[in-house]
């Protein structure tokens, strides 16, 4: 049976896609700044790499800069050194942009608005025109979810548990969600049956920012008071803030978390599903939300405003 390594291990998707392939197939973990002897070591023994490393990270204030992260260098150069049969690069489907108002397919066009969106295609279309002999395949993942995410959902569930969460349209926009673990279940498909230099979507169910939230709070025995916010004011309020922010600094919410939530993003993976003979396990966050229910009341926990269901 193939081994299979992961780069991003101590990350919230390297580590969930690790315990996904991990009930499937042999599987290593490396953490993402681990060094060149380490990543040399790992990868030679191994027949696919996934590459789940947060090569950008969406919380700061980003510039476009066509400059591929060191770590994907190191990687493809070590894997092709070590006679590596594939590898699974862990995209987004915000390459497509947050400017589609009706459902994205593969053939949709990618038009990518925010400095990050437009990183993630860059390296993208490096990764598979970078490598000799290297068969690469790309995935594009929905707005994922599950216990260790860390950018948009913490921060709104310590607002809640402070009391009023403002939403831009109440989080009401549809959204095409997909867990983490089934995240992990597509690259293991990716694995086996991807074709070299292709990209695929990865979407699980459809839903909103709300419907999330509302399910989070219970889980956690919090009141969810959400209001809506007109989206231009949160985009305006969300500019000025990054107009304030060094590059490089963590921003929130800056202008693309506000089109993350305030825009429509929803998916038809079903050439995918086709290609991958892939198909998400959870199709509600109510499924999920047994294996989150810790990780949301260490999030709320403390907050001096927090309404307890349990208390009251």
């Amino acid at each position: 049976m193939a081994l299979h390594l992961v780069i991003g291990a101590g990350e919230f998707l390297g580590d969930s896609v690790a315990r996904a392939l991990a009930g499937e197939v042999p599987v290593i973990a490396l953490n993402a700044d681990a060094d060149d002897e380490s990543l040399s070591d790992a990868i030679s023994a191994v027949e696919v790499v996934h590459v789940c490393a947060q090569t950008w990270s969406p919380a700061h204030r980003l510039r476009y800069r066509r400059a591929i992260p060191s770590l994907l260098k190191r990687v493809m150069e070590a894997a092709h050194h070590a006679g590596v049969r594939r590898i699974v690069h862990l995209s987004t489907a915000d390459v497509y942009g947050p400017d589609h108002f009706a459902r994205i397919t593969e053939r949709s066009k990618l038009r990518p608005v925010h400095a990050y969106e437009r990183l993630k295609l860059f390296e993208e279309r490096w990764m598979v025109d970078a490598p000799k002999g290297l068969e690469v395949v790309i995935l594009r993942p929905a707005r994922v979810f599950g216990s260790g995410e860390d950018w948009i959902l913490p921060r709104l569930m310590r607002t809640l548990a402070r009391g009023r969460l403002w939403l831009p349209g109440g989080g009401r926009g549809l959204q095409t969600f997909v867990s983490a673990g089934d995240v992990g279940r597509a690259c293991l498909a990716a694995a086996d049956r991807g074709r070299p230099g292709h990209s695929y979507l990865v979407a699980g169910f459809d839903a909103s920012w709300r419907d999330l939230i509302e399910s989070a709070a219970r889980s956690a025995g919090i009141e969810a008071d959400i209001v809506s916010m007109p989206y231009d004011l949160a985009y305006l309020k969300a500019l000025a803030t990054e107009t304030v922010t060094p590059p490089g600094a963590v921003v929130w919410p800056g202008i693309y978390a506000v089109d993350v939530i305030g825009k429509p993003h929803y998916y038809d993976d079903s050439h995918s599903r086709r290609e991958l003979t892939w198909s998400p396990s959870v199709g509600s966050f109510e499924q999920d939300m047994p294996q989150m229910a810790h990780w949301l009341t260490e999030l709320t926990a403390g907050a001096p405003a927090a309404i307890s269901r349990r208390g009251r």
